[in-house]
């Protein structure tokens, strides 16, 4: 068994991934803002007076695998603050690489974005642009220092216990709640949008698939999707099928949104990993549970 640190521990993706390493019978650690602990100061060099160390809690435990899924992953918030989400996102890509070229990780697993394809020509927003950056560094890490790492770019994820309240917040989990306070969903936009969805355990499953490959990644990125899309107005029909009684509105357009989304799989495939729910599956199961709640 290995010793695995997850950043980001205590969010959506990040909590079932720590989970379900402990299931599979590792040693586990976490480190997360939710506990109070601050990547960029928890794992980055001291200055004064253990210049050259890091904070003993996490050196002394030398994981071998490190999954850096820490990070503020709103498309929106990152294009109000810039700034900050750049410091937050881009540094701690940084302090994490650092740490595993320190203490000698065998593998660091980076949870990417397809929000750095934007449009097809690049990101379109601070968050996709700062997932770019990261995913390069670690590209370079490998290059430099012999850091294996590999960047899964998730698409959008999503699963029936999504909170709408959350930073990962999709249509799929807006669109339920707002039909649980009996209010009416919204649509960004004319509805065209079309996005691969990802069931959150295909995430999980895809680290897991990472840490366990034998081979090296070398700093890769690699597509996590299904290689299919639907636009919100065929999920609106969706929702239709068990709530038809529900009405949509349309409304602007969000600025750094992105039109298409659909996963490249056969790279990640011809490595011996493929999703296994399929968006409309998965959709489908989002309403039917909700209208089970509903109904109890």
């Amino acid at each position: 068994m290995a010793r695995c640190l997850v950043t980001g521990h205590r969010g959506y993706i990040g909590s079932r991934l720590y989970k379900r390493l402990q299931e599979l019978g590792h040693e586990v650690q976490g480190i997360d803002l939710v506990e109070e602990h601050d990547i960029n100061k928890d794992l980055r060099e001291y200055n004064e007076p253990m210049k050259g160390q890091f904070h003993p809690h996490y050196f002394n435990f030398k994981p071998e695998y490190i999954f850096h899924l820490a990070c503020i992953p709103r498309v929106a918030y990152s294009v109000e603050e810039p700034v900050a989400t750049m410091e937050n996102n881009v540094l701690c890509t940084s302090n994490v690489l650092n740490f595993a070229r320190k203490v000698g990780a065998k593998r660091v697993v980076y949870s990417g974005s397809s929000s750095v394809n934007g449009n097809g020509n690049g990101p379109t927003s601070p968050y996709g642009l700062q997932k770019l950056v990261s995913e390069l560094e670690c590209k370079l890490y490998s290059e430099l220092y012999g850091v294996d790492t590999v960047s899964l770019r998730y698409f959008n994820v999503y699963s029936e216990d999504q909170q709408a309240t959350g930073p990962y917040a999709t249509a799929i989990s807006n669109f339920m709640q707002y039909i649980r306070d009996n209010k009416n969903p919204f649509i960004s936009g004319d509805g065209s949008q079309r996005r691969d969805m990802l069931y959150v355990h295909d995430a999980v499953a895809a680290n897991v698939f990472a840490m366990n490959y034998e081979g090296s990644f070398d700093g890769q990125n690699y597509d996590v999707g299904t290689g299919t899309n639907i636009s919100l107005n065929e999920v609106k029909e969706i929702v239709h099928e068990h709530f038809p009684e529900v009405v949509f509105d349309y409304v602007e357009e969000r600025k750094g949104d992105v039109h298409i989304t659909c996963a490249e799989t056969s790279p990640l495939m011809e490595l011996g990993w493929r999703t296994e729910v399929s968006v409309q599956k998965g959709i489908n199961n989002c309403y039917k549970k909700l209208k089970e709640e509903l109904n109890d």
